[in-house]
């Protein structure tokens, strides 16, 4: 969505008068990186990088991952946005949030509106196929790239978000979708895997050495349990108790 925004940005106000600004952090899976710098290219803007790994993970409430989590997070890594923008003399600061992501439990919304950050996709009426339709044209790179989230999401609220869960949780997915699991989460049970395949998947039915691969990724990447959710992938599997 961001990729989409930088794209129609640079066209409709000029590349010059456009700055896109990626957060690394552990939360992002790490193919996210590069896809940004990518898409920044492609628009010809120019990509800031902000490292805020360690604020993050330092933040007491954040760590602790409550029902809010993502409001703390905003609001972290908008802050650091707005003292970017403001050292370069930039008035606005825009994101990609869609008019699906307004129908979904995100309490980062909150912060978004109480910071003042505009969401042009979401304001022009803009679902997440729209969008999609729309990265054809200006952003290439990540048109047909599966929805992905924050890494924290793959967590229970009330277990601390620690780096180590982090990246075994991006190292096991990230092998997944290179062995042709498709669109999928691995929801992180503290060292239990509860991996969400696609129905089409699930339905097809998945082979014992299929079984057992992804078995072993999971094991590799460091968890102790592999288990497959029989429910299948969806978003917000870890909000139906909020």
């Amino acid at each position: 969505d961001s990729s989409v925004l930088v794209g129609a940005a640079a066209e409709i106000l000029g590349a010059i008068n456009v700055l896109a600004v990626t957060v690394a952090a552990p939360l992002v899976p790490a193919a996210d990186h590069s896809d940004a710098s990518e898409a920044a290219c492609n628009a010809g803007v120019e990509h800031m990088i902000i490292h805020t790994g360690d604020e993050l993970l330092d933040n007491f409430v954040f760590r602790e991952n409550p029902p809010d989590r993502c409001y703390h997070c905003k609001q972290l890594i908008f802050n650091e946005i707005f003292n970017a923008a403001q050292a370069r003399g930039i008035q606005y600061v825009c994101d990609g949030t869609n008019v699906d992501d307004l129908q979904q439990y995100r309490p980062g919304l909150k912060a978004l509106k109480e910071m003042g950050v505009i969401s042009p996709l979401a304001a022009a009426g803009l679902t997440k196929d729209d969008v999609r339709e729309l990265a054809k044209t200006y952003a290439p790179n990540v048109a047909v790239k599966p929805s992905m989230a924050c890494l924290a999401t793959r967590i229970p609220h009330g277990v601390a978000i620690t780096k180590e869960a982090l990246d075994r949780i991006d190292k096991a997915e990230s092998r997944l979708r290179a062995e042709g699991f498709g669109q999928l989460r691995v929801r992180d049970h503290q060292g239990l895997a509860r991996v969400e395949l696609p129905a089409a998947l699930l339905k097809d039915g998945l082979s014992a050495d299929r079984i057992q691969l992804l078995s072993r990724i999971l094991h590799e990447s460091g968890f102790t349990y592999a288990t497959i959710d029989l429910d299948g992938y969806r978003t917000g599997s870890m909000e139906v108790h909020v």
